[in-house]
């Protein structure tokens, strides 16, 4: 496995980004111009730096998704999150991962997920992403997916092939516009609910492990094992016989 090095980091928007907000699975977020719903808010919108809690690739060399929480289910909690002041150089590029929210009496505490694409006007490559000005989790390639190196400056993929870099990297090389529901994982197996198309039902992808992550061999319409072992006869029936139907 090829390990590379990528940063992440939070600071700047250029003025030729192009920039798209895509609601995970399960997410419960407004999009980037959502109007706010009834709420115990202050009037004054005030915009923060987002929590990032994950990036994998983009649907193309010049885009990638960041993962972040944002506060609140009440759609007036937050409104236009976005990625702002993005800079690129030669080793790296640079933005800020924000959202605007107004002052609440204690109604938007909770935490959801949500998915902002950052595009670059150059391939991304093997530049480290730094978001939010955050150099101490700066983002790097990772194989097929991104992660932090430690404090010793050792980069390598994560050991565990179910960690979020390689599931999302996974979906991403699948097509889909999110990064799905992991419906069984094990070290050489990964089964996957993925919305590829907007008007489509979420489609059920299975993949196997190779010596470049993960790998789709399959899929599959319905419940159970059956059209999975069809396909992949090794795939244990332990980890499929329960499976309900794609969702």
């Amino acid at each position: 496995m090829r390990q590379q090095a990528l940063w992440v980091a939070g600071a700047l928007a250029a003025a030729g980004a192009v920039i798209a907000v895509v609601l995970t699975s399960g997410g419960g977020v407004p999009g980037a111009t959502a109007a706010p719903g009834p709420t115990t808010m202050g009037v004054e919108w005030r915009s923060f730096r987002a929590d990032v809690t994950g990036i994998r690739p983009g649907p193309d060399e010049f885009s990638l998704i960041v993962q972040v929480a944002l506060p609140g289910k009440d759609p007036g909690c937050v409104r236009e999150p976005r990625i702002e002041q993005l800079v690129e150089a030669k080793t790296d590029i640079r933005a800020d991962v924000v959202y605007s929210t107004r002052p609440a009496a204690g109604g938007c505490q909770d935490k959801v997920p949500a998915e902002l694409r950052l595009t670059t006007s150059g391939p991304i490559a093997d530049r480290t992403v730094v978001l939010n000005a955050d150099t101490g989790s700066a983002w790097h390639k990772l194989g097929a997916g991104w992660g932090h190196c430690d404090r010793q400056g050792a980069c390598a993929p994560p050991a565990d092939h179910c960690d979020a870099a390689w599931v999302g990297a996974a979906a991403s090389a699948a097509g889909a516009e999110s990064a799905g529901t992991t419906r069984a994982c094990d070290p050489g197996w990964l089964v996957l609910d993925l919305l590829l198309r907007q008007a489509e039902p979420p489609s059920r992808t299975v993949f196997r492990w190779g010596d470049a992550g993960w790998t789709s061999f399959a899929q599959v319409k319905s419940a159970g094992c059956a059209e999975i072992r069809a396909a992949e006869p090794k795939f244990p029936v332990a980890l499929c016989k329960t499976l309900p139907a794609p969702a």
